[in-house]
């Protein structure tokens, strides 16, 4: 007996007697054996896709239930054999298990190869008998695929034989789709995170338009329509600046959404008009358009003040001159003292070869513009273009067009014309010679010191003119010479800085060749020039400095000078044929060997060497002194054709030493 007087109600192994919670007086539901009441309907919870292992635990898409847990692998009745999923049962290339097939003629039945029976259309042999697998429960789909107690096998597949009374059938379970959350209203429709299943309908479980919506571990009702964090939906965030309106996130009125945030493009000076587009530096954004700030305009790319921008006068791309600057938009020029405005520029017309004496007036190329005139750009002495003199003949050119005269007054002829100036440094004393050889102009030339003082005269070097002067060299034409008007001079200067004026009857352009040759190329230096027909005597001192090809290094050389116009034949002898004698022998024994040989300035180099006259038509160039020379030593340069310009003679010795006496003969044209 019950206490209470309660009728005792036998108890069912598994199945749910339905008391609890049962206030409505109906009778129990009662569920089959191996089923458990979920709701208003019974299921089975060990392959119940929507009450897998429990009431409402549904699996997810692609997973089905099995031994009450959600898995992804092969339903029940079969195997996972290489991938696929087969029933073992039935499948004859995996009967009774992976891999192991039957033969053609065989099926598979309850996991055992068997050979095949004549079975008419429809049936398929199962274990020898033949059987209709679309209905028969024992091989439901396949032979050997039995249903389970209470199911029927229809059309090949196993299921209830029917749902209770307020129940529908998704997939193999019954359930109330009135209040099915995985299957509201019809199978497969499942309701949100935080909804429930009302009459078939899914609801949210807090008052419209609100809704259940997660919060960090929590559940709160939220108004979708207009909150910021879950607008719309749950978990649908506004970006920064954005309100949420109507379930809609959208930016307050006059604002657009760039980049994540709610700006004015009105006014925004990285997002103008629309989203990205930048105003330039030194602009601002001002109705949606980039503007310059008041009294500026765009030029390009920047902001300019029309008045005052030389590079922008008055307009964009209008540049002012060098020198202007831009006053009230118009370019305007205030030149200084001293000079002229000339197309916008600010000039001086006393120095500005562009524009010399006046605007417009160029110079031509070549010369300067001084006091107002065009002229060579050293015409006066203190502009003086700088020579550097090298080893061998140094040429420079240039022109008097357009110069003035500048320097001393000098006795030779068109030197108070126009004339230009050079100057050179010598670091030791020299013999210097200049000529304007190949010159259309009819020259002049004169040098002075460093201070413009006039050289004096030298005549020892046969130029008897101040200055050194000369206007015509009378050389002709020839070897370099195109003119008896081309003008020739030479000289002995000592160490320090010398100025050359060239001049002429007239202007025009000219070339000026510089030779040069120091005093210490040999132990003894005479200044005196050679000249003509003569003959000097001296003896020979001194140790060596310098030696010809034909030898030369016994003794101190004696070194003379002269010039020539040029491919003409010069003579020099010690022979006493000629009128020349030299020492050969001492009375204490020693023997002389003399050597004549002559080195070009215009070359650096040496031109013509002998040792023995005989060699160069002498008929007697024996020696004097004690004993006999039968051999003729004396040495002789027979006509030797000599280049334009300063030439150095030396006479050697070869073998005895200091102290050999002679007299040289020279015929110098």
């Amino acid at each position: 007996m019950v206490p209470n007087g309660e009728a005792d109600v036998p108890e069912i192994p598994g199945v749910d007697s339905g008391l609890p919670g049962d206030d409505t007086g109906a009778p129990p539901l009662m569920c089959p054996e191996g089923q458990t009441r979920c709701g208003d309907a019974c299921f089975d919870l060990t392959s119940d896709r929507v009450h897998c292992g429990s009431c409402e635990r549904a699996c997810n898409d692609g997973e089905s239930c099995s031994s009450s847990s959600c898995q992804t692998s092969c339903a029940a009745g079969q195997t996972s054999c290489g991938g696929a999923c087969v029933d073992t049962a039935s499948d004859p290339a995996h009967c009774g298990g992976c891999g192991t097939a039957c033969s053609s003629v065989q099926t598979c039945a309850a996991g055992a190869c068997q050979t095949a029976a004549m079975c008419s259309a429809g049936q398929t042999d199962c274990g020898g008998a033949c059987v209709d697998t679309s209905i028969a429960p024992a091989h439901c789909g396949g032979c050997g695929r039995a249903c389970a107690p209470g199911e029927r096998c229809t059309e090949g597949s196993c299921s209830p034989s029917a749902c209770p009374a307020g129940q529908t059938r998704c997939g193999s379970a019954c359930v109330d789709t009135a209040g099915d959350i995985g299957n509201c209203g019809m199978c497969g429709r499942s309701c949100a995170a935080g909804e429930s299943c009302v009459a078939g309908a899914c609801q949210s479980a807090c008052a419209a338009p609100r809704r259940s919506c997660p919060s960090g571990e929590m559940t709160v009702c939220v108004d979708v329509s207009s909150d910021s964090a879950n607008c719309g939906a749950c978990g649908n965030a506004c970006s920064m600046g954005q309100r949420c309106t109507a379930g809609s996130c959208a930016c307050p009125t006059g604002q657009t959404a760039c980049g994540g945030r709610c700006l004015d493009t009105r006014t925004d000076a990285a997002n103008c008009g629309a989203c990205g587009m930048a105003c330039a530096a030194g602009t601002a954004c001002s109705a949606g358009r980039c503007a310059c700030p008041t009294g500026q305009t765009m030029c390009g790319t920047r902001c300019v003040n029309l008045q005052t921008d030389t590079t922008q006068c008055g307009m964009c791309g209008r540049t002012c001159p060098s020198g202007s600057t831009c006053n009230a938009g118009v370019c305007s020029t205030v030149c200084a003292s001293g000079q002229t405005q000339c197309s916008g520029r600010c000039v001086n017309v006393q120095t500005d070869a562009a524009h010399c004496g006046a605007c417009g007036t160029a110079c031509a190329a070549g010369t300067a513009c001084s006091a107002g005139r065009c002229g060579s750009s050293n015409d006066a002495r203190a502009s003086a273009r700088v020579i550097t003199l090298g080893a061998a003949e140094t040429t420079v050119t240039g022109t008097t067009v357009g110069a003035t005269h500048d320097g001393p007054t000098v006795p030779c002829g068109c030197t108070s014309g126009a004339d230009v100036w050079f100057r050179f440094t010598l670091t030791q004393r020299e013999v210097v010679y200049l000529d304007t050889a190949g010159s259309a102009l009819d020259t002049s030339l004169l040098i002075t010191d460093s201070s413009g003082a006039a050289v004096p005269a030298q005549s020892s070097a046969g130029n008897n003119n101040l200055g050194l002067c000369n206007d015509d060299s009378g050389c002709g034409s020839g070897a370099g010479f195109t003119s008896s008007f081309n003008s020739r001079t030479a000289g002995v200067l000592g160490a320090g800085t010398w100025y050359v004026a060239v001049g002429g009857c007239g202007t025009g352009a000219f070339t000026l060749r510089v030779q040069h040759l120091p005093t210490t190329l040999g132990s003894f230096f005479y200044d005196n020039r050679l000249q003509g027909d003569g003959t000097t005597s001296t003896v020979l001192v001194g140790s060596s400095r310098i030696a010809g090809t034909c030898g030369g290094t016994a003794s101190g050389e004696d070194v003379r000078w002269f010039v020539t116009c040029g491919a003409r034949q010069q003579f020099f002898s010690l022979c006493a044929s000629d009128g020349g004698t030299y020492t050969r022998s001492t009375f204490s024994g020693t023997d002389f060997d003399p050597a004549v040989y002559i080195r070009s300035a215009l070359t650096g180099s040496e031109t013509a060497c002998n040792d023995d006259g005989g060699t160069m038509g002498g008929s007697n160039c024996r020696g004097t002194g004690f004993g006999a020379d039968s051999a003729g030593y004396g040495s002789r340069l027979n006509n030797v054709t000599t280049a334009r310009g300063l030439h150095g003679l030396v006479v050697d010795e070869r073998s005895g030493g200091s102290g050999m006496s002679y007299t040289l003969r020279y015929i110098v044209r």
